[in-house]
């Protein structure tokens, strides 16, 4: 795989953790995952990273997400179709991800080999982060509409970092916020809570939850961003 990305591009791995916010935020870890995080382990939840790779694929599908390929001499960048993305083995593969499996006898070989040289082991499949972010965004809302057409309940409760910690925490340990219902909504629920002597802003209460998750890795506490242009 190449070194360096070209700027604005991410790689597969890199998109699923974008992603993962979107679709698992608010989610306790798993207990094995949450066990090796306390002995000190940087582990990650590799059911989670499946499943958003997959819906990468489902987007690539749907002509929202658009693959590209990058590398060789010249470090060109050029966007594959679906269906050659189909053709190489193994690359949708959460354990593929690559060209390392393209073989001569594979008739999408030479087009590579036409673009990049017959050497392919510097060939890395990447996606525009703005379309990532995108997708992200969509799931997030779909999330929402689901949880709404299902009945829970949008309200939450929160508030100033060292003292706003523990009680973000109970709220979210309460079932009283997770990250579908916004930050708007955690900050107005810890103001309403009184539990500081003066309101907390938006901003405040963002840094403190992303300082909760930094330190934990407790998707409860991940919230999913906005695209910033």
């Amino acid at each position: 795989m190449t070194d360096a990305l070209p700027l604005g591009y991410v790689t597969l791995l890199q998109a699923a953790e974008m992603l993962q916010p979107s679709m698992f935020g608010g989610i306790p870890d798993k207990p094995p995952v949450v066990r090796l995080r306390q002995m000190g382990e940087n582990v990650s939840d590799g059911m989670a990273t499946d499943r958003a790779i997959a819906e990468i694929w489902k987007a690539v599908d749907s002509c929202t997400v658009r693959p590209m390929v990058t590398g060789g001499p010249r470090r060109r960048i050029i966007r594959l179709t679906p269906s050659i993305t189909k053709q190489i083995p193994k690359l949708r593969s959460a354990r593929g991800r690559g060209f390392t499996f393209l073989r001569p006898s594979n008739a999408a070989f030479h087009q590579f080999a036409g673009w990049f040289g017959p050497d392919l082991s510097t060939l890395a499949l990447v996606f525009r982060e703005t379309e990532i972010r995108k997708l992200a965004g969509r799931l997030i809302r779909t999330r929402r509409r689901t949880s709404i057409s299902d009945g829970s309940k949008s309200r939450g409760r929160p508030s100033r970092q060292v003292a706003l910690e523990p009680i973000i925490c109970k709220l979210v340990a309460g079932g009283k916020w997770n990250p579908l219902m916004g930050l708007k909504a955690l900050t107005s629920a810890v103001n309403r809570r009184g539990d500081l002597p003066k309101l907390v802003s938006e901003d405040t209460v963002g840094r403190t939850l992303d300082r909760i998750y930094e330190r934990t890795l407790d998707r409860r506490y991940a919230r999913a961003r906005r695209n910033r242009q």
